[in-house]
């Protein structure tokens, strides 16, 4: 199994993410969390944008 190595800047990023989630949350958050709040924020992002695209 290959590992995948991340630079600091986005593992502190990512942290910070983490931090701020389960603060929100209150509840511990793991990194798979944050991974998946950032895809639906991107989805709910691209969503709103189609829709005012059409004018």
């Amino acid at each position: 199994m290959k590992t995948l190595t991340i630079d600091d800047q986005t593992h502190r990023r990512l942290t910070s993410l983490r931090d701020e989630i389960s603060h929100q949350k209150k509840r511990d958050v793991d990194y798979g969390d944050v991974i998946n709040e950032l895809i639906n924020v991107y989805q709910d992002s691209i969503t709103f944008s189609g829709e005012n695209a059409g004018g």
